[in-house]
Parts: C-alpha cells; sequence; structure tokens
C-alpha cells in the first residue's frame, strides 16, 4: 500500500466523521521517505509463496480503529 495523509485522513473520516488531521511536513524525514520506491513489485511473491494482500487501506483502517478502540477502552 501507498498512501498519503489526505488519504488516511479521508479514510478515517468514513469510519469518525468528525476527524480532522493537521501536520507539518518534517524536511529530514520526509527526504528519507522520498528516496524509498514509489512502489513495490510483489509479482513473484504472489507466484511463489500465493501472497494475497488481505487488506485496502479502507480495510487497513477500520482494524486499525477496532484495535485502538480496544486497547484503549
Amino acid at each position: 500500500m501507498s498512501f498519503e495523509p489526505e488519504q488516511i485522513a479521508a479514510s478515517i473520516k468514513k469510519f469518525i466523521p468528525t476527524f480532522e488531521i493537521d501536520y507539518d511536513v518534517d524536511p529530514v524525514r520526509q527526504a528519507i521517505a522520498d528516496s524509498w520506491p514509489n512502489s513495490l513489485d510483489c509479482t513473484a511473491a504472489k507466484e511463489e509463496w500465493d501472497f494475497s494482500p488481505k487488506y485496502d487501506l479502507d480495510s487497513m483502517t477500520e482494524d486499525m480503529l477496532k484495535r485502538l478502540k480496544a486497547k484503549m477502552g
């Protein structure tokens, strides 16, 4: 998965409509992130290991929020 903060915020808003995000980009950390590849090819993993991702952004967000709620009470 590859996503930007605005996409994560939009996904969270589907489950928590009042959610708002505010952040400042740290230039040092952003430079590190910019050095990463834009995507990874998982073709070999699919072919050799029968890899099949079970999450997309929304399902990941839903699972994350459920687990945080359970952990935080």
